[in-house]
C-alpha cells in the first residue's frame, strides 16, 4: 500500500533523473547493478517496472536540496518505495527545532518514496 509522504515541506525542489543521471553517478559509483541501467533485465528478470534510480543518489539529491547547505554530522535514509529513470520526483524537507532536517522524496501523486534524516551542525 502506497504511503503518503509528510505535508507542510519548507523547500522543495524538483527532479527527473534519466538514463544518463544514472548511468553517470552509477559509474562514479562503481555501481554495476543492471536494473540501473539495463531496461529489459530490470523488468524481466527484477520485475521492476523500469530503470531503477539509485537509492544513494536520491539521498545526495535530498541532502543538496537543504538550503544553505549547512554541515551534516550524521545522516540516514530508507528507500520506501522505487524511483524510476524519467520519472519527476520532489526532494524535500523541514528544519526541525532540535538542529534536525526530516527530509523525503514524494512523487507527483504525492507518495513517499524515500524518507531520510540529517543532523545538522558543526
Amino acid at each position: 500500500t502506497d504511503q503518503s509522504a509528510p505535508a507542510g515541506a519548507d523547500w522543495s525542489v524538483a527532479h527527473c533523473p534519466d538514463q544518463t543521471q544514472l548511468f553517470r553517478y552509477s559509474a562514479v559509483t562503481f555501481n554495476a547493478h543492471r536494473i540501473h541501467y539495463d531496461a529489459p533485465y530490470a523488468r524481466g528478470v527484477e520485475g521492476y517496472d523500469g530503470i531503477v534510480v539509485q537509492g544513494q543518489l536520491l539521498a545526495t539529491l535530498m541532502l543538496r536540496a537543504i538550503p544553505g547547505q549547512p554541515p551534516v554530522r550524521q545522516f540516514s535514509f530508507r528507500g520506501v518505495q522505487p524511483v524510476y529513470a524519467g520519472q519527476p520526483i520532489l526532494t524535500e524537507g523541514r528544519l526541525l527545532p532540535d538542529g534536525r532536517a526530516e527530509l523525503w522524496v514524494r512523487d507527483a501523486a504525492g507518495t513517499l518514496r524515500m524518507q531520510g534524516e540529517a543532523v545538522l551542525g558543526g
